[in-house]
């Protein structure tokens, strides 16, 4: 079993209940980076459960960080016991980003990234950092939370004679060969290559499923000031980094959109929704059912509803931000105050990356086809990337369906983004991902 394997499986161990969403390099590819999500398919282990006396059903509470990781603990303190006993080896959680990583600059500002190591603990006078794992928490409109793994590399080149010794018992350690690069995990057992390691092979659950029809698009800062008219006299964005509480985004949120370039549009308005607010919950399950039927998707595919989107959506550091556009209806009664209909939403979250930091990323976009190509779409567009800026995001992500044409022209020729050739998202069901975390405990009782 591989490096790659055991880590996803160490994940699939306390979410069986998840599936595995893959952002790998293209198949005619052999080296390239690569991520992995894992994302809420029932019930979801991670959120605490918390019962009042007049509650007759539990009731979720916001997921917090130290929630992970007692999730996180729990795993370990079931599997390292063997895989120090065996292969002299052990996974621990990576607490401290700048201890691990020396000489390494980490600031983090991220409150739900985590990272977990693995250590030789073999020798006791040298206990080598070998590999880590990174991952953090995002979310997905359709199936709620997911662990997203940022990256699983290596540590240490000096620990690599060790490395490769413990390697030698096949268990847990993969022979990196010119697959994968020295500090980086940088091509995947997951990808359909002949050339790369020999997962398809080994692997009782088969290859994953490569969903073709999507394109991985990025904004760097410079494409992201090109596209927003950004004064090159402001204050340079790297000098101060906002924090990613609520709070800090609704003031940034609420000074883009008041100011005259988005306050001024003659036909859509644009606004947080209310972290509490049933209607805007509400209204943002409307529109997220709105788009599974625009892309012919079917609405039992959706696994969230608005008390879901209430829980995920609060707390000081919210799993995801909706905001809802907005215009006049047509049918407001005669001398009183003009009603607003929510028409369109777009749905964001902050990510985390080890090697390129802070990004925004557009989970949905869309626009009640009655009210398409009308500029609701360009309206969030702008005010988005101008919060990732103001957020200092280093860059700007997305997915877009390769037969939406109008978007890709939109995004391509309007905005400066770019697709990242060679890249695919590949997906496993959480039936794969269970029987991964079986096969991983049977590996384990084995040893």
């Amino acid at each position: 079993m591989t490096i790659a394997q055991s880590f996803i499986l160490i994940l699939a161990v306390f979410l069986p209940h998840y599936c595995v969403t893959c952002f790998t390099t293209h198949p005619s590819s052999v080296i390239g980076p690569t991520s992995i999500l894992l994302s809420r398919r029932s019930s979801n282990p991670l959120t605490t459960i918390a019962m009042s006396d007049t509650q007759e059903t539990p009731q979720r509470s916001p997921l917090e960080a130290n929630t992970v990781w007692k999730h996180v603990n729990h795993v370990l303190e079931e599997v390292n016991p063997s895989l120090t006993e065996k292969l002299g080896i052990s996974l621990r959680p990576i607490t401290d980003w700048k201890e691990s990583f020396k000489g390494d600059n980490q600031s983090l500002d991220a409150p739900l990234y985590f990272g977990i190591e693995l250590v030789n603990t073999g020798n006791e006078k040298k206990k080598d950092q070998i590999s880590f794992l990174s991952f953090y928490i995002g979310y997905s409109t359709w199936e709620g939370l997911c662990v997203f793994v940022d990256e699983l590399g290596q540590m240490d080149n000096n620990s690599q004679n060790d490395y490769d010794a413990i390697n030698k018992d096949q268990l847990f350690l993969p022979n990196l060969g010119q697959d994968c690069g020295p500090t980086r995990f940088q091509t995947s057992d997951l990808e359909t290559t002949s050339s790369s390691s020999n997962l398809v092979q080994s692997n009782p659950v088969g290859p994953p499923s490569i969903l073709e029809e999507l394109h991985i698009f990025h904004m760097d800062q410079e494409a992201m000031k090109v596209y927003v008219n950004h004064d090159s006299s402001e204050p340079s964005l790297s000098s101060t980094v906002p924090s990613l509480d609520r709070s800090s985004v609704e003031v940034q949120s609420k000074t883009i959109l008041e100011s005259s370039s988005f306050a001024s549009h003659n036909k859509f308005s644009m606004r947080l929704a209310n972290a509490n607010n049933l209607q805007d919950a509400q209204a943002m399950h409307r529109l997220v059912e709105g788009l599974a039927i625009y892309v012919k998707e079917p609405l039992e595919d959706i696994h969230c509803d608005a008390s879901d989107y209430l829980v995920d959506g609060s707390g000081s550091h919210p799993l995801y931000y909706t905001f809802l556009l907005e215009t006049e209806e047509n049918d407001t009664k005669p001398g009183s105050e003009p009603a607003k209909l929510a028409c369109g939403n777009a749905i964001v979250y902050f990510g985390h990356s080890h090697k390129g930091g802070r990004y925004l990323y557009l989970e949905d976009l869309y626009v009640d086809q009655a009210y398409q190509h009308q500029g609701a779409g360009s309206l969030a567009l702008k005010a988005l990337t101008t919060l990732a800026l103001k957020m200092n995001c280093q860059s700007f992500q997305w997915l877009a369906l390769d037969w939406n044409q109008p978007a890709l022209d939109l995004y391509q020729n309007k905005m400066g983004a770019k697709i990242q050739e060679g890249k695919k998202v590949t997906r496993y069901t959480d039936r794969k991902l269970k029987e991964f975390a079986d096969g991983f405990s049977k590996t384990l009782a084995e040893m």
